[in-house]
C-alpha cells in the first residue's frame, strides 16, 4: 500500500452527530476526574457556563476510543474539553505511550480545549513476577483548576492549546515522570527508563525551552514513519483492500499548518474516497465506541473545503467502512426500506437496528459522509 500526500483546507467546521448518548451532568464543586464517567457535562456557575468534558486513558490516541468519547459530546454548544495525560507508562513489561503533535492538530482543528495532565496514583499489578502498574490517577486538583481557567477563557482551543502547551508542557510532563519515579519507588515496580523520558523531552526544546515547533517536528517524524509502517501491514482489526495511506497536511484561516493520516484512500473515476475502516472478526458489526471512533475522524476529512493531491485539486468524499458477520451489504444515506430488509436478512436486534437507523441520519446531515456495511468474508 503506498501513501498519497495530500494538501487541503477548512474553513469552518459543521457537523451533526446522532449517536449520542445519555451525558451525566457535575456539579464543578463536587467533580473529581478519577471518580467520574469517561465522558459528560460540567455545571459551573450557571446553566450558561457548562463544560462537555472527556478524558483520555492514554495519549495514544489507537487505545481506549478517546475520539469516541469526543464525539459524544460534540453535539453541545458548550465547550469541549478533553483531558490527556502526557504520558502513561504501564510498567517496564507494559506499554510506554507519549502525546504527539498530530493529537494536538486534531484538536486545534475540531475546537476541542486540551488539558495536559499527568498520572499522580497506581498500584502495581498483583502477579510480582510483571511488571506492571494499573489504576492509575490523575492529579485532581491541577484539573479542576484547569477546568476553571478555560470556562473564562475567550478565545479559541488553538489559542488555548497553543498558549498551554508553551507554558505547561514541560512542567507537566516533569510532574508526570516524578510520579513515575514516586510509584515505582512505594510500589516497588519496574518502570520504563526516567532517562529515555527527559531524552524525549529534551528533543522537544530550542535553547533551552519547550517549543511546539521541535514537538511537531521530532513526533510528526515518528507519527509518519509509523504510518508508512501501517500501510504494510494488515491489522486484524481492520479488513483492507488494496488503497492508499493517506498523509493529510491541513490548513485553516487562523494559519499554520496541521498533519493527519487516514486508514485508507481509494479513487474510484475521478473521485477520492478518504475511508476509515472498522472490523468485527466475530460479531455482525464493530462495537459502537468503533463506529463513533471512525465517525469522529472523518468529522475533519468530510469539512475539507478543497483537497489537491501534487498541487492538482481533486473531488472527495468520506467514507466509514463496517465490516463484520453479515449478509449482503448496505449503504449510508439509503431509503427506509432497503434498511429495513437489511435488518430482517441479518435479524438485527433493537439496538443495532437504532445504530443502522443513527448512521442513516448521520449521512442525511452531513453531506460529505457516507457509510458502508458489508461482510468480512
Amino acid at each position: 500500500m503506498n501513501i498519497l500526500n495530500f494538501r487541503g483546507f477548512i474553513r469552518d467546521v459543521v457537523y451533526a452527530p446522532v449517536l449520542i448518548p445519555n451525558l451525566t451532568t457535575y456539579d464543578f464543586n463536587n467533580f473529581n476526574i478519577n471518580q467520574s464517567k469517561p465522558f459528560g457535562i460540567i455545571s459551573l456557575d450557571s446553566l450558561q457556563n457548562n463544560l462537555a468534558f472527556s478524558q483520555w486513558k492514554s495519549p495514544k490516541r489507537t487505545r481506549t476510543y478517546p475520539f469516541a468519547r469526543i464525539y459524544n459530546t460534540y453535539h453541545l454548544n458548550s465547550k469541549k474539553v478533553t483531558i490527556i495525560p502526557i504520558i502513561k507508562d504501564e510498567g517496564a513489561d507494559g506499554d510506554n505511550d507519549r502525546l504527539n503533535f498530530i493529537t494536538m492538530s486534531w484538536m486545534n482543528l475540531l475546537n476541542v480545549y486540551i488539558i495536559l495532565a499527568w498520572y499522580e496514583r497506581a498500584d502495581r499489578v498483583t502477579d510480582s513476577n510483571i511488571n506492571k502498574i494499573k489504576n492509575q490517577k490523575f492529579s485532581n486538583e491541577y484539573i479542576n483548576q484547569k477546568l476553571l481557567e478555560i470556562s473564562h477563557y475567550q478565545l479559541t482551543a488553538l489559542h488555548w492549546n497553543t498558549t498551554h502547551f508553551e507554558k505547561d508542557f514541560e512542567t507537566v510532563y516533569l510532574n508526570a515522570v516524578n510520579s513515575y519515579k514516586n510509584i515505582s519507588s512505594t510500589q516497588n515496580v519496574k518502570l520504563h527508563p526516567y532517562s529515555k523520558h527527559i531524552e524525549v523531552l529534551n528533543s522537544f526544546k530550542r535553547d533551552g525551552k519547550f517549543s511546539i515547533q521541535s514537538f511537531k517536528e521530532s513526533t510528526l517524524d515518528r507519527s509518519l514513519a509509523a504510518a508508512r509502517r501501517e500501510s504494510t501491514t494488515k491489522h486484524k482489526l481492520e479488513y483492507l483492500s488494496d488503497g492508499y495511506k493517506g498523509v493529510f497536511s491541513i490548513s485553516n484561516y487562523l494559519g499554520g499548518m496541521y498533519h493527519l493520516t487516514s486508514d485508507e484512500v481509494y479513487q474510484q473515476g475521478t473521485i477520492f474516497i478518504i475511508q476509515e475502516s472498522k472490523n468485527s472478526s466475530s460479531r455482525q458489526m464493530p462495537s459502537e465506541d468503533d463506529i463513533k471512533d471512525g465517525l469522529f475522524k472523518l468529522i475533519l476529512f468530510s469539512n475539507l473545503e478543497y483537497l489537491y493531491l501534487d498541487d492538482n485539486p481533486v473531488e472527495f468524499t468520506t467514507r466509514l467502512k463496517l465490516t463484520g458477520k453479515v449478509n449482503g451489504s448496505l449503504h449510508f444515506p439509503n431509503e427506509t426500506t432497503a434498511i429495513e430488509e437489511f435488518c430482517h436478512i441479518n435479524s438485527f436486534k433493537k439496538n443495532q437496528i437504532k445504530i443502522v437507523q443513527s448512521l442513516n441520519l448521520e449521512t442525511k446531515q452531513n453531506s460529505k459522509l457516507n457509510v458502508l456495511i458489508t461482510s468480512n468474508v
